[in-house]
């Protein structure tokens, strides 16, 4: 028996960008089957999409999910108050069951919100991946690597490697090489994880020019900057995802496009943390970018329509021009490039025949997404999680009608309640 959406207006976001009206998809065995008109066979399940908007599911590409208790815990700080060690005040009243909850429900959030895909990074991560797993969240995990805790970290990491592999082709949660930051990991550390990761055909998830707490902790070890670093660690090119890179100097800038490595831009985080953020139209079209969300103690929200939203209206007044980052190439860095970051455009972030079907319907009779004179822009402009009707991973209905079906919000609002974590 497949799933059939049907009739819906379909934003492909494949190669030109096609919008399909009144079209149904064939879901069969997790998978895309076909698009097109009356596609629905006697004994199949159906999901009428005729007043919906189906797209590609949304891809955030650096979340730290297990820390969604921290909303609210640390607002209006100076930059020093970050440096090195990124603690929130009272973290240290929080132990694992509490972090384990804290991730349920971040990831019951991203459903809810249409994030289909997540680059997921913490400590004891190798504890954590099965609540991702559960979740019906597709996503890439890894366990933080520091080298005051490499040991640990190490065997963390090896626990992810041969419980989840590599290949997103076979499993929904693949694991990757997670190196903290270039202040908090030695060049030999550093060497070690692009070493693991050839070995293991990982990719490699880090914290790149954060702060200029950490470029000058790079400095002091002899290289010119965060971009001589990694090339002298082997950790450039795009199957290595750095966030952030908000403290690159101009030749960094030139260097970095030239290498090819792909970012995982988090402007909300930046701006809130830093006061700055990338020229992002120095990257878009040069090297894979997708969005991130951080961690709520950085950004409070975990909404990618918001996400994207900032990106582009910032990344306008950076580059000086408002014809820079059209709707379209924010629309794919919701979507297509955010997979390409993760190495998953194959399987995810397009609507085509042969993909996973990650996908989410909008509901067109929100106010928010009326008129639709341009549905692209509806999107990017004025949609929210509201708007959101329906998730699906590997065509498995994870939110039907807006309410998610493996969870329920209030029920985690009141087991988050329970466990006392507001004084």
């Amino acid at each position: 028996m497949a799933l059939v959406l049907q009739g819906g207006t379909v934003l492909t976001v494949d190669a030109e960008d096609r919008v399909l009206r009144g079209v149904d998809i064939r879901i069969e065995a997790g998978t895309i089957a076909a698009i097109g008109p009356g596609l629905a066979s006697p004994g199949d399940e159906t999901l009428d999409c005729r007043r919906g908007v189906v797209m590609p599911g949304l891809v955030n590409v650096h979340t730290h999910a297990a820390t969604a208790l921290f909303r609210g815990l640390a607002e209006d700080l100076p930059r020093d108050f970050w440096a090195g060690a990124y603690k929130v005040p009272g973290e240290e009243r929080f132990g694992p069951k509490d972090y384990a909850l804290s991730l349920r429900a971040a990831c019951a959030e991203f459903l809810a919100n249409g994030v289909t895909c997540i680059a997921d990074r913490l400590a004891g991560m190798d504890r954590l991946a099965p609540v991702i797993e559960a979740s019906g969240l597709r996503a890439v995990v890894g366990s933080t690597l520091t080298d005051r805790r490499a040991e640990d970290a190490w065997r963390e990491t090896d626990a992810l490697l041969d419980h989840w592999g590599t290949d997103p082709a076979r499993s929904r949660v693949t694991a990757a090489i997670a190196p903290h930051a270039l202040d908090s990991c030695s060049d030999d550390l550093l060497r070690a994880c692009a070493a693991r990761a050839q070995a293991s055909d990982a990719r490699v998830v880090l914290h790149v020019a954060q702060s200029a707490p950490e470029v000058a902790a790079v400095r002091a070890r002899g290289h010119a900057g965060a971009l001589a670093c990694l090339r002298k660690a082997g950790l450039t090119g795009p199957r290595v995802v750095a966030a952030h890179c908000i403290y690159l100097d101009e030749s960094e800038m030139e260097g970095w496009c030239a290498d090819g490595t792909a970012i995982a831009h988090c402007p909300a985080s930046n701006l809130k943390i830093e006061a700055r953020t990338i020229p992002l139209h120095r990257y878009a079209g040069c090297v894979p970018v997708g969005l991130g969300t951080d961690w709520t103690a950085s950004d409070n929200s975990m909404d990618m329509f918001w996400e994207a939203r900032l990106a582009a209206l910032v990344g306008k007044m950076n580059a000086g021009d408002p014809t820079a980052l059209p709707v379209r190439t924010m629309l794919r860095m919701l979507t297509i490039e955010g997979a390409r970051v993760l190495g998953l455009d194959h399987l995810v972030g397009s609507v085509e025949p042969g993909k996973r079907a990650d996908l989410i319907v909008l509901d067109r009779d929100r106010l928010e997404m009326a008129p639709a004179h341009d549905l692209a822009a509806n999107i990017l402009y004025s949609a929210s999680p509201r708007s959101v009707r329906d998730v699906l991973v590997d065509g498995v209905v994870l939110k039907r009608d807006h309410r998610l079906v493996r969870d329920d919000e209030a029920a985690l609002v009141a087991a988050m309640d329970a466990a006392g974590w507001v004084r």
